[in-house]
């Protein structure tokens, strides 16, 4: 089983990953985590179709795909928190 089985990717696009069934990309997930400060139960509450995997693997993609993040996000804060997180947890397995 893939670590991000339950997200789309579509490389021609050179999108961030969609979650599988859904219009909603990784990016728009942790932004929302992020920006907005919404936890999982949150953002599963107001997306019905979608479950808390597939949000945790959106920001989990996220995380650890500091550069799609910095290609794709609507806000430098967005950019800057991946980043931040990417280097924590680089650190964190050394």
């Amino acid at each position: 089983m893939s670590v991000f089985d339950r997200l789309r990717f579509e490389e021609e696009k050179k999108e961030s990953p969609r979650i599988q069934g859904s219009r909603i990309s990784a990016i728009q997930i942790y932004e929302m985590h992020v920006l907005r400060g919404l936890t999982v139960d949150e953002i599963t509450e107001k997306f019905e179709d979608l479950e808390r995997e597939d949000v945790n693997q959106a920001i989990r993609y996220c995380v650890t795909h500091p550069d799609s993040v910095r290609k794709q996000a609507t806000s430098p804060l967005t950019v800057e928190v991946a980043e931040r997180q990417s280097r924590s947890r680089g650190s964190a397995s050394a």
